[in-house]
């Protein structure tokens, strides 16, 4: 079947198609179509690569907008998903999403027994034994679904209530899987509409209690077998007529089903004989499990007409190799596809987020230079002293240092008899005082205190107490007497030098 063909229209699956995500399961392609629902082929995908093939069954609108539907829908999958046999197929997960029911299943790469039994019908059927080994582990699986118990050992009592052709897949293999359980029982017990979409193409592999609508048990879905087992080994089938209502009397009808010999000589009788009891309307006489049904095949049959899956396997692959490699492709494909588009969405989200505005580039990287840099020591008191005035501090003391000198020199010239002041001779006493200005200018309270690069404390660190002076310092001892300078080059730089200085370090901020 093409995929394209089968792709659901945006009314009638809420517009989900490939690419559509429900719960963990990425939309691959449509794989098969029907009037209750229709089955992808789905991916589900873990970490570090890891993916696994799978196929999800989702349920058409008109069941899954019944909330009585959802609820058995849910319940008796929930059980069913608790069958684990190599015969039936797995159920990994179900639920509800955008308004779609889903149900996830394990992936069978095979074909449906009803589609089995059409190509081969065009070169006369199955061979006996490759029917008989399909039916043999159809049965087995079957039997765990009827056994299924709760915590406390109890039998749930699950019926399959639709067994059918179509609800058997056979693998490449050679392996036949019983498909989904609990499904057709919770659209058994819904409402009118619901019951008649289910029995819709399935009238014809019901047991007679089920069409009277009586209590129905395990032997219900051994009946369906039978009916599996007559048309698949003698490619009719023993109720089909003409018309629903036809086919229904005549499952319903006390007449017992016409024997496969009579227009088959050759069928096996014991054979025919397990057929006959499986299709019994009695169900008292039938058989009363599957069980008993897969150890009657077992026994009418020797071992060489009871086939392998070797030889199940190569029978399928030789009606369809070629449907098979091209499934494959298609698989492929949509997975390359699937690839793609996460690909190209992948990259769209990581250009949004780049051309966006982002917190590191949005802020100035001076500040994270700064603190990448290695921290440097505290500096020192005197460092802080020498980087606020230090050039300052060397002028002044140049400069002080030469009215001190001018001082001494005049000092020397007083003693040595020559005043520089003619009106002073005769009054030695008061030449003295001649020479004080100079002197004046090393002591404290002749210069600004806060010109002077002090040691800081505490208090003046912060502003709040007096700034400490420094000791007046001590004269230099008297030197060799030697010519003195002229008195107007010795004087007039200590005169100048409060005006010249104490401006630019009242005004210099690192005080």
């Amino acid at each position: 079947m093409n995929p394209a063909s089968i792709a659901p229209s945006a009314t009638n699956q809420h517009e989900i198609g490939p690419g559509h995500v429900l719960g963990r399961y990425e939309l691959l392609l449509p794989i098969a179509a029907g009037g209750m629902a229709m089955v992808w082929a789905a991916r589900l995908k873990g970490t570090r690569g890891f993916q696994k093939i799978v196929a999800v069954k989702t349920m058409l609108p008109k069941l899954s907008e019944d909330d009585q539907f959802e609820k058995m829908f849910l319940d008796e999958a929930s059980l069913a998903s608790k069958v684990r046999h190599p015969n039936a197929v797995e159920i990994l997960d179900l639920g509800e999403q955008d308004g779609v029911l889903f149900l996830a299943m394990e992936w069978i790469d095979g074909v449906p027994l009803n589609t089995l039994m059409k190509v081969a019908k065009r070169s006369g059927g199955a061979p006996p034994t490759v029917a008989i080994r399909i039916v043999m582990q159809a049965s087995a699986g079957l039997h765990a679904a009827h056994e299924l118990t709760d915590g406390k050992g109890k039998l749930l009592g699950l019926v399959h209530r639709d067994i059918s052709p179509q609800n058997v897949l056979v693998t490449y293999d050679g392996v036949a899987k019983v498909v989904d359980f609990g499904v057709a029982k919770a659209t058994a017990l819904g409402d009118g509409a619901t019951q008649a979409g289910q029995l819709k193409g399935k009238v014809s592999y019901m047991a007679p209690e089920q069409v009277r609508g009586d209590g129905i048990d395990r032997r219900a879905d051994v009946f369906a077998m039978g009916i599996v087992l007559y048309a698949l080994t003698t490619g009719k089938h023993p109720f089909r007529k003409e018309s629903e209502g036809a086919t229904l009397f005549a499952i319903t009808a006390p007449e017992p089903v016409v024997a496969p010999r009579k227009f088959m000589p050759d069928y096996p009788e014991a054979l025919q004989e397990v057929v006959l009891k499986a299709l019994e309307k009695d169900r008292s006489l039938r058989y009363q499990s599957a069980s008993e049904l897969l150890r009657a095949l077992d026994k009418a049959l020797p071992a060489a007409a009871r086939g392998s899956e070797e030889e199940v396997g190569a029978f399928v692959q030789s009606l369809f190799g070629e449907q098979r490699r091209k499934s494959q492709e298609a698989l492929a494909d949509a997975l390359d596809r699937a690839d793609k588009h996460q690909l190209s969405k992948t990259a769209k989200f990581v250009d949004a987020t780049l051309s966006g505005q982002s917190g590191v580039s949005g802020m100035s990287t001076v500040g994270v230079a700064a603190s990448l840099a290695p921290p440097h020591p505290p500096p020192s008191e005197l460092d802080v002293a020498l980087a606020g005035g230090g050039k300052r501090f060397i002028k002044v003391a140049f400069v002080g240092g030469l009215g001190i000198a001018g001082a001494l020199v005049a000092l020397l010239w007083s003693l040595s008899g020559k005043p520089a002041d003619p009106a002073a001779e005769g009054k030695p006493a008061e030449s003295k005082p001649a020479a004080a200005p100079p002197v004046e200018a090393r002591s404290p309270a002749a210069v600004d205190p806060n010109a002077l690069p002090v040691e800081p404390s505490a208090s003046s660190a912060t502003g709040t107490g007096p700034p400490r002076s420094e000791p007046p310092r001590k004269a230099a001892p008297p030197a060799a007497k030697s010519p003195p300078p002229p008195p107007a080059k010795t004087v007039a730089p200590a005169a100048s030098a409060p005006a010249t200085v104490k401006p630019s370090w009242k005004h210099d901020p690192g005080f």
